[in-house]
Parts: structure tokens; sequence; C-alpha cells
């Protein structure tokens, strides 16, 4: 294991790494320290100033309150929150991935643009979470939530390496369970992604998400911000005047029932965005499915591995590093400091020997004891053991008992009583989270029901143990559950084809999204999860854009190269002239020539055709008519040139 390697204990929390520091708060990557020791959680600490500040910890509050019931698929799951050390934190799934905003800088790095695809899919994923919270309703009170998340934007997207897509930080959502408005000339959220009614200073409501989502949609088609200046000011005049390009303006790509539902859910006017998230999410499954029926969810995990391989190669050796680490000193550390506390505190001798007892023989507990603690004791027992070897474990811990009772704090605190009425009932269950927890062995697959009266005289040792056999009968249960086979995230992208071996993959690297490719003489649409071309086929690759010269190459895909990648140069920008052939020619007649080694034919007569500037080779045949004339074309910039 690596020397770097600082490690903490943080409550029930072994701290790993740092995932994320922020002004307020750092995320940190921890491991749980119980049961499911192997579980790794988010957990995110509120700085300490800020943990003494009574605002913001009513802020924490609301949070929780909005958080802590949600659980849906789509949104990160808060599992536990609490103060260690004055400090305020709360316990999250840890969503194994990258944000939205990671992934659109990584692109933008390598000169690439989210596929059309993947991006409608990753939004209607937003939109399922969204309408989940903002309709959610607590089911023990039956009352609506009406939460906003009030700050929608790639931050705030994140997409595991498995490609699942989680909706997080609801830090200031609002919903009806907080406590206060938000304070007058202060703004909730992030700048650019701000909705025109939060101007006007209207009361806001679900269709404010909307049109955040609507812009993280069109930043992701465009590859570029929506609404940026050169100051915040600057900013909020172009929110305010809301003046949309259409996306397949700057994405020809992007097909023009897309632009439709991106302009409908960034109307200025709220009133005509979609009705709600589910609408938006139908009109884009719609889409999706319509234009890309082939598209399946696991194309997102396909795209995220091949654009982080690198970066996951890495996470996954230093998970590894943690896997390593022995947890035992950090239990026994969290044991001690918590649970004996938590366990004994204030319990008479009485009490305290009942539980060695039952501790020792690996049961579940749970003490019920009133202020006074004084009169019924409810002891929850689950036993694996025979009735015939109770009494025998009892005798030989009994010589225990007393050296384990002198460990105890509480009994030299213990009140002499001069009665104490013991009830023992069967084990209901017992949340995990609990420091007293702990599973008990499965020793036997009997379950035996005891019933236990134990009666303590004054100043005696006296023990008795009548037993009462529950009639349960045992069945063996299939849990076996389907799997699906791991693979190393760190394979290569073969992995797509895997299930048509006829086939291999072109990816395209500096690809500009106003150009377009062409492949084998047919256009083919870019994707960044690559083409699929036959095996064993020269395929003939010319990428071309409006007043540049084009981008030849030739691939040739095999068995053993089933994968390529091809780095489109910069298109050069071409000198052009006009060309008119007139009348002169009979029909039938062609034009040929050849650029850059490819051939062109052009049927003649035409007007206005463009031609790079330069000297060229060409042909006029007409083969009825017997022509086959050489000439020579001297195209020259910006002028018009004519056939006789």
């Amino acid at each position: 294991m690596s020397q770097d390697l600082k490690l903490k204990r943080f409550g029930r929390y072994l701290i790993l790494d740092h995932l994320v520091d922020g002004g307020m708060a750092k995320i940190c990557r921890a491991r749980f320290l119980g049961e499911q020791a192997n579980k790794i959680v988010a957990i995110k600490m509120i700085q300490q100033q800020f943990s003494n500040d009574p605002a913001f910890v009513q802020m924490f509050k609301d949070e929780l309150k909005v958080t802590f019931g949600l659980i849906h698929p789509n949104i990160a799951q808060t599992y536990d929150y609490g103060e260690v050390e004055n400090v305020l934190y709360t316990a999250m799934e840890y969503v194994d991935g990258k944000n939205l905003k990671q992934y659109l800088d990584r692109l933008k790095k390598r000169k690439f643009v989210f596929p059309v695809e993947i991006s409608t899919y990753i939004i209607s994923q937003v939109s399922q979470a969204l309408h989940y919270a903002h309709t959610f309703t607590d089911k023990l009170t039956g009352k609506t939530f009406n939460i906003v998340h009030r700050d929608v934007s790639p931050h705030n997207i994140m997409m595991t390496y498995d490609g699942a897509v989680k909706v997080i930080d609801f830090g200031i959502a609002k919903a009806e369970t907080n406590s206060e408005a938000t304070q007058a000339g202060t703004i909730k959220g992030k700048l650019s992604y701000l909705a025109p009614e939060y101007l006007d200073g209207l009361e806001l409501d679900h269709r404010y998400d909307q049109f955040a989502v609507g812009i993280t949609l069109w930043e992701m088609l465009c590859s570029k911000k929506l609404f940026s200046a050169a100051n915040d000011l600057a900013v909020l005049k172009k929110i305010q005047a809301c003046d949309i390009p259409v996306p397949s303006t700057i994405n020809p790509n992007v097909p023009p029932e897309l632009d439709e539902i991106v302009l409908k859910a960034l109307s200025k006017e709220r009133s005509n965005r979609f009705k709600n998230m589910d609408a938006l999410n139908r009109a884009l499954v719609r889409f999706l499915y319509s234009t890309f029926p082939e598209f399946n969810a696991t194309d997102l995990a396909y795209f995220a591995k091949e654009l982080f391989k690198e970066d996951i190669f890495k996470d996954r050796e230093r998970l590894k590093e943690y896997g390593k680490i022995d947890i035992k000193p950090y239990l026994n550390d969290f044991d001690s400091s918590h649970a004996k506390k938590d366990i004994y505190e204030g319990i008479d001798a009485s009490t305290v020997e009942a539980l060695i007892v039952t501790k020792k023989e690996n049961r579940e507990i749970d003490l019920d004891l009133n202020e006074n603690h004084t009169g019924t004791l409810s002891v929850d027992l689950t036993r694996t053991t025979k009735r015939n070897n109770f009494n025998e474990i009892i005798s030989k811990e009994n010589e225990r008992i007393q050296s384990a009772l002198n460990d105890v704090p509480a009994l030299q605190r213990a009140k002499t009583r001069t009665r104490t009425r013991t009830r023992v009932r069967r084990a209901e269950p017992v949340a995990l989270s609990h420091p007293s927890y702990k599973r008990p062995e499965k020793k036997s697959s009997r379950v035996i029901r005891v019933a236990m009266m134990l009666t303590m005289l004054a100043g005696g040792g006296y023990l008795s143990l009548p037993f009462i056999k529950s009639k349960t009968g045992s069945s063996k249960v299939d849990r076996t559950i389907a799997t699906k086979k791991k693979t190393d995230d760190t394979n290569n992208i073969v992995d797509i084809i895997k299930a048509n071996d006829t086939k291999g993959i072109i990816f395209f690297e500096n690809y500009d999204p106003s150009s377009s490719i062409v492949i084998n003489g047919e256009q083919v649409p870019f994707s960044n999860l690559g083409i699929k071309l036959n095996l064993n086929e020269k395929h003939r690759i010319k990428v071309s854009k409006k007043n540049h010269s084009p981008f030849y190459h030739s691939v040739l895909l095999t068995s053993t190269n089933r994968t390529t990648k091809v780095h489109i140069k910069d298109l050069k920008y071409r000198e052009e002239g006009i060309l008119n052939s007139g009348k002169v020619f009979p029909p039938g007649t062609i034009l040929k020539y050849r650029y850059q080694n490819e051939t062109f034919n052009k049927k003649m007569p035409f007007s206005n055709y463009i031609m790079p500037a330069g000297s060229h080779q060409a042909i006029i045949i007409n083969k009825k008519h017997k022509i086959e004339k050489r000439i020579m074309l001297n195209i020259k910039k910006d002028k018009i040139h004519n056939l006789r």
C-alpha cells in the first residue's frame, strides 16, 4: 500500500481521500465501519466555522428534510447524517464517475462534442429524477413537498462509469418544509443557469428547473456556454433577453425535432414550456428512439469508459489499495469509544450481566428502560444454539462474567435495587447503523424462541432460566440472483462489438461539428461511440467542410485490429472560383477532373459550379457523340470562368 495514504476515522466512517474541497464543505470518500465494511460512501463535511453558525445549521437541516426521503435511481441517496467532533456531516451514495461538467471539459479538450443520442438520453434521465422530486410526497404524512432543485447545472449531474445518471446536491432546494425564505438580494444557484422569472422576482416552481435543464441540453449539443459574457451584469441581461440560438445552426447534427424540444424548454414565458418534467421526458424519449432506434442505455457506459479510460484505471488501482486496509483497529477504536458507552451507560449490575451473557451468545439485543431504570427490562434474543447446549455455555461463561463486568464503567455508578423484573421477547429488526448492532453467526438453520425470567435477589447471584421452545420450521431459500460478469474497466472498446464479430469501429479525433463525414461514398453521422464498419474491407474516408480543403484517409479493419482512431487534420481554408459550362455542349456530356486524389464527375451543362482555385486537368466526355476532349482549367480566386 502506498505510503502517502493518510487514513482517519470519522465517527463510524474511515476517511480514505478527498474528492472535492469547497468553501463551505468538503466531500471525502469513506468506508463504512461495521457490518457493511466494504461499502464506500461520500461524506459531505461542513467546515467547522459553518457548523457553529445557527443560520447555516438550519439550512443544513432543511437540506436533510428535502433529501433524506428521496429514493430514486436517478438521485444520489442520502444514507446518514449527524455531528462528529462539532462537525456536521451527511453520508451519501458514492457515485463512481464524473460530473457532466467534467465530461464537457474532457470532450472540448479532445475537440469532440456530445453525441446527440447520448445528450438526449442523459437529459431524459435528469428529467425523470426532477419530476420525482417535484411531485415527492411524504409517505407518513401524505404531504407534497413541492421541491424545486434551483441548482440544476452540469456540476450537479453525475454519470457513473457504468452508465447511470444521478442528480446531486439539493442543498439550496426550495420546499415547503424549509424554515425560512431566501434573503432578499441574494442569488441562489449558478448565475449562468438562472431562469428569466428569477430576475423578475416571480415565485419559483418546477418550470424553473426545466429552464436550467434546457440550458444544460443546449450546451451539450453546442459544446459552448449559452449565457456567457465579460461580467455578471452582462450575463443577467442576456438571461433577461432570452435570445436562444437554434442548436442546429451551431451543430448541424442536431435534427429539427430536437431543436423544437430545446427551444420549448427554454421559452422565456414559462407558460410556454412543457407542462412538467414528465412531459419533457416523454418528448425526449419519443425523439430518441424514433431517430436512433438502436440506441441502448449501455452506450453511455461504453462512452464513459472510453472517455475516462486512464482515470478509471488509476482509480481502480487506488481502490485496490484501500481494499487491503486492515479495518480491525478502526473498528475496535470505534467500538471502544462509542459502543460500550452507548450500551452500558446507566444500567445496573444485573442488567449488564444479562447483557453480557446474551452478547457472548452472539444474539441481537435491545434495551428498553424507563427513566428510573426500574420495572421492565426488555431484552431481544434470537438464538441459534440448541437448548441442550445452552446450560453448558452459560456455565463456561459464568467464570468470565465477573471479570467482564469489572471493565464496565456503569457498574461503578449502579444503584442498588431490591428487585428488577425482566421480560424477554423476540428480536425486532435493528438498524444497521446502530453502533451496537452485530449480525449473529449462522450456526444452525433453526431459530429458537426463548422466554427468560431473570430474578435477582439483593446481594444474591441466583439465576433461573426456564425455557419455552417455539415450533419454527426451517427451509432453504434460493437466494441466487442473476449476476452480470464483471469486466475490467480498462478493457478496450472492443467490448462494444463482441456481439457482432463481423464489425469493427473507427473513432474520430479532432472532429468539427460543422464538417461532414463520407465513408465509401456515403455520408454518415458522427458519433463519439465510434462508427461501426465491416471487417476485412478497405474503407475510404472523406471529411469535408464548406470553403475548406477536405481530409482524406483510408482504413482497413481486421479481426486482430478491430478498432482504430483517425485524427482529422485541421481543414485548411480553400480559395475557390466559379465555373459555368454554357450550352455549347450536348446533353449527356460530363466534365471529369481529379482533385486531391478524388475524381469528380459533373453533368453538363451547369452554372455557378464552385471549384477550388488552381490548375486542374480535366476531360470533357460524351460517349454518345464520341467526344473526349482534354483541357486545363485555370480557376482563380473569386473569379467567374466560362467553358467554351
